[in-house]
């Protein structure tokens, strides 16, 4: 009788348990989906009690953070970042945690982890490594935000095992723009991974030093996709009269972004030798390079008038054609206007006539 009692005790004991664990795991999914539906009042309700219930629910504070970010009710956010924030390392990496697996709450953990400031950095310096790229960017971001109160630990991290890792750090200590990291970045110029190699020398041309220009301009030949993008991107934002010939050449990148980034960026460069591929681009199916394509055509302007003139003239495809002719108007040279009143007057499509309408009114 004694041992019936004792597995009759355990077992209610456990039903205890799984009943309080599912009340628990219940309140939480409640509140998720109250802020996904915008019902915010109710989600701070249900949250407000639950950490009154379980003061150290990391999960529930960092839910309930959301809740107060999305209300703007600043008083409230800083109540509980200062909790997140005394909870210490678990409570940054539940944020981290909650960017990885739940999008559509990245947004709020980044403020989040933004206001903690120091507590939260050497957690953002390890997700530099994270195999998410949101994650990372995330991190990235952050950490600039932050400026200078993370620079000793990227230095730190420009010397780590994690190739990601000595990659974010070079990338966000350029980014942050303090010109003492500068003797770090030089030596990482000579790493041994491609992707280490580039974002010191981005971070480094970012600082002043626009000597390493070579290296991002042969990051556009690497066998790495994330390599090239990285090159491509750079020279697009940053770099200044970017030279023609790497671009020219890898203007034909198997890579979608690769390919955008680079077309875009023959527009800075402003040389004639960069018109004939851009109107091949401008053909492009994908919207993205033809609409970059546009842009640097409009970027090198009358130069670009008679080619773009000799496309319209032989072009068929309908969305070619009308791009073809809004960039002659964004360029507004006069010698466009008679092809184009020939267009208006002798197209049979109305889509074609409309846009040679709008582009002789800006000519």
């Amino acid at each position: 009788m004694i041992k019936i009692a004792t597995i009759v005790l355990l077992s209610l004991s456990l039903m205890l348990v799984i009943g309080c664990n599912r009340g628990k795991v219940n309140d939480l999914e409640i509140a998720r989906q109250e802020l996904e539906e915008h019902a915010y009042s109710k989600s701070e309700i249900r949250l407000e009690r639950l950490v009154e219930k379980q003061p150290e629910n990391i999960e529930a504070w960092c839910l309930l953070a959301a809740t107060y970010n999305r209300q703007d009710k600043a008083k409230d956010l800083e109540t509980a970042v200062n909790k997140l924030r005394e909870m210490g390392k678990p409570a940054m990496d539940k944020l981290v945690d909650i960017i990885r697996h739940e999008r559509n709450m990245a947004e709020d953990m980044a403020k989040v982890l933004t206001l903690v400031g120091k507590s939260a950095i050497d957690t953002l310096v390890s997700a530099l490594g994270d195999t998410a790229g949101h994650v990372r960017e995330n991190a990235i971001e952050i950490l600039t935000k932050m400026g200078t109160d993370s620079r000793e630990q990227l230095i730190s991290a420009l010397d780590s095992s994690n190739v990601l890792i000595r990659g974010g750090a070079a990338r966000t200590l350029g980014n942050i723009g303090h010109k003492s990291a500068m003797e770090s970045l030089m030596k990482k110029l000579d790493d041994t991974a491609p992707l280490v190699r580039i974002e010191s020398a981005i971070a480094l041309y970012k600082l002043g030093d626009k000597s390493h220009e070579n290296i991002i301009n042969d990051g556009l030949k690497s066998d790495l996709t994330e390599v090239r993008r990285i090159a491509a991107i750079a020279i697009r934002d940053i770099v200044e009269n970017p030279s023609i010939k790497p671009l020219i050449e890898a203007v034909r990148d198997s890579d979608m972004q690769v390919r955008a980034a680079v077309v875009r960026a023959l527009g800075k460069a402003k040389d004639k030798i960069a018109i004939a591929p851009l109107i091949e681009a401008i053909k492009s199916k994908d919207s993205d390079i033809s609409n970059a394509a546009s842009e640097s055509l409009k970027e090198i302007g009358e130069p670009a008038v008679m080619p773009l003139l000799d496309l319209v003239k032989q072009e068929q495809d309908i969305a070619m054609l009308r791009k073809a002719i809004q960039t002659l108007g964004d360029i507004g040279d006069e010698r466009a206007i008679e092809p184009l009143e020939k267009i208006y007057a002798e197209s049979k499509n109305s889509l074609i006539r409309q846009e040679a309408a709008v582009a002789l009114n800006k000519i």
